[in-house]
């Protein structure tokens, strides 16, 4: 059904049973009548658009959680063998040092490691080689004893020559002016 313009008109003269008037006004395009509520928004013009930002949050959220786990395995970083080894290198050699300090014979076995937690890894350069700095704390103990130790260390590891190895570098010291490299096996 088409209705030219349709307004609701109030006149002096109306009354309860007929209050209002309905006056067609002439000479108005045809317009087919259909009743609009401008209150209610339309969420089925938005439902795509949401779908599409929901989509393109989860893929940013997936970008973003590679590329913070990918950053957290540093490539060419040492692995994590190669640390338990130089820091029972680290504590054998202590160790000795202190027994030769001490006038006595160092111990013939090897500390057992425990809960090895690295804090911080870094690297820098130590006479134009490249070097990982790696800091954590470790428990440690010898075998047959109950006493644990923990220790915070600091420990340097270099790639070997061939790229396939790595050595434990220690810093000078008063009897040794010079850097110390011992390979991990």
């Amino acid at each position: 059904m088409i209705f030219t313009d349709l307004n609701l008109v109030a006149h002096a003269r109306a009354n309860k049973q007929n209050s209002a008037a309905v006056v067609f006004l002439p000479g108005v395009a045809q317009l087919p009548f259909k009743p609009t509520n401008h209150a209610v928004t339309r969420i089925e013009f938005m439902l795509p658009l949401l779908s599409t930002l929901c989509r393109l949050a989860q893929q940013g959220a997936l970008i973003a959680l590679i590329l913070l786990l990918s950053s957290c395995a540093a490539v060419g970083q040492p692995p994590r063998q190669a640390l338990l080894q130089a820091l029972n290198l680290q504590v054998q050699l202590s160790q000795s040092e202190l027994a030769a300090a001490l006038q006595v014979l160092p111990r013939d076995s090897d500390p057992s490691l425990q809960r090895v937690r690295l804090v911080q890894q870094s690297i820098e350069k130590v006479e134009s080689h490249r070097v990982w700095l790696l800091r954590g704390r470790f428990d440690w103990r010898w075998p047959g004893e109950p006493l644990n130790v923990s220790n915070p260390f600091e420990v340097r590891l270099m790639r070997g020559e061939k790229g396939q190895t790595w050595r434990l570098l220690r810093p000078p010291t008063p009897e040794l002016p010079q850097w110390s490299s011992y390979p991990l096996s």
